[in-house]
Order: structure tokens, then sequence, then C-alpha cells
């Protein structure tokens, strides 16, 4: 309710419209028309609302209004707010799992999210690899650590354009956790030489049998020049 949008209060402050938003994307809604339109749409529901210590929930329209009025800095803000709240959680997770000598496991996940393949109206999308196919949309990127009770605790999510590529997004997820639970990875450099080297016999065996057709061809070749000749 702190965090600033560059928006004149009316009916809802701006800041309800982004808890109405955030309490949308919790009960998974897919389109912001949802929040009234959607099966089970929780706009209109008072009682959803007070339990967000909000007076009421707005029109999913004046919702996109207010998402349209954020800027960078309310973005921040909104980030900021959910890391200071998430922090008592992750640090108990890691200090249960941290005394109990139990390692900490993180999920990396990294989802095509497609969309229209002749729209234009989206930013920044871009075709990539998504469902065994190539589609236009964006790559979603998320990081989380499963808990004592295997629930899994969310550390951090990126959107990124469709064509971007998931080794890049495993060098971010993995600085995202290690910023989130204070923990550092221990590095396994001699395991990723190991598959260097594997691979490098591959590209061996390849590289070899690039030279023998090489070699084939080229008899060939002369042996068709004789003939013609």
């Amino acid at each position: 309710m702190q965090v600033p949008v560059k928006q004149k209060m009316r009916i809802y402050a701006p800041q309800t419209k982004l808890v109405e938003f955030l309490a949308g994307i919790m009960s998974g809604l897919e389109h912001l028309v949802d929040l009234n339109d959607g099966p089970r749409p929780i706009a209109p529901d008072v009682v959803v609302a007070r339990a967000w210590d909000q007076p009421g929930f707005a029109h999913y329209s004046t919702v996109s209004r207010t998402l349209e009025a954020c800027d960078a800095r309310t973005v921040s803000a909104v980030e900021q707010a959910i890391t200071d709240f998430s922090r008592p959680f992750i640090d108990q997770v890691v200090h249960d799992l941290l005394r109990h000598g139990e390692p900490l496991i993180y999920d990396l996940d990294l989802t095509g999210q497609a969309v229209s393949a002749t729209s234009q109206t989206y930013p920044d999308a871009a075709c990539g690899w998504m469902n065994d196919q190539v589609k236009l949309g964006y790559q979603l990127a998320g990081v989380c650590l499963s808990s004592p009770t295997q629930e899994r605790l969310w550390l951090a999510g990126f959107h990124h354009p469709g064509d971007r590529v998931s080794v890049t997004c495993v060098q971010e997820l993995i600085r995202a956790a290690e910023t989130q639970t204070g923990v550092r990875l221990r590095r396994r450099p001699e395991l990723v030489q190991q598959r260097i080297a594997m691979q490098q016999d591959v590209v061996n065996r390849t590289q070899r049998l690039l030279e023998q057709q090489q070699q084939t061809l080229t008899r060939r070749q002369h042996t068709h020049t004789a003939l013609i000749g």
C-alpha cells in the first residue's frame, strides 16, 4: 500500500488495484478480464477483498489503467515489498535445512508462453522454442526452493523474449537463488570438465568421420576427373 503510483484516487486507491492484481494472480487468472468475467471472479467478491484488508475491488478496466500508470519506480517498489515480505519465510526454510545438514534443492524451470502468431501488440515477443515447436512468445524463467515439508518456496522469476536461450536463464536463476537464500552454491568444475571431456570424444569421432568422408570424396573426384580426361 506504500508503493508509488502516479494516479489519482477516485473510488479505490491505485495501490488497492495492485493488491487486487496480486490476488488475481494468486487465484490463477490468466487474463485481466478474468477479475470480473472469469469462472470465479474476485472483483465483485467483497469477502475476498476484506480478506486482503481492502474496502473492495475495482473493475478490471480500472485495474488495467492503474497498471498502465505504473512506472519503473512502481515496479521496483513492488519487487522490494515482495522481497521484504518473503524474507522471513526463506530464512526460516534455509535455517532449518542447514541446521539438519540437509542440502538446498533448487528447482529451475523455463516455460514457453506462446502468443498469437499474427499479433503485433505484445511487447518484446520473439520467436523461440516452446513446447517442441518454434512459436512467437516469451520465456518464463523461475527458481524455487524445496522446503522440508516438500512445499516449493518461490525465490525469483524472470520474463524474457521467446528467443532467450536456456543457458543464460540458468545463470540468471542461480545468481537470483543465491541472493535470496544468502547461500552460495558449491561450484563443481570437475564435473564440468568431465562433461567437456565426454563431448570432446564425440567431437573427435565426428571429426575423424568427416576426414574419412572427405578423403573418399577427394578420391572419387580424382577418379571422375581421370575418366573424363
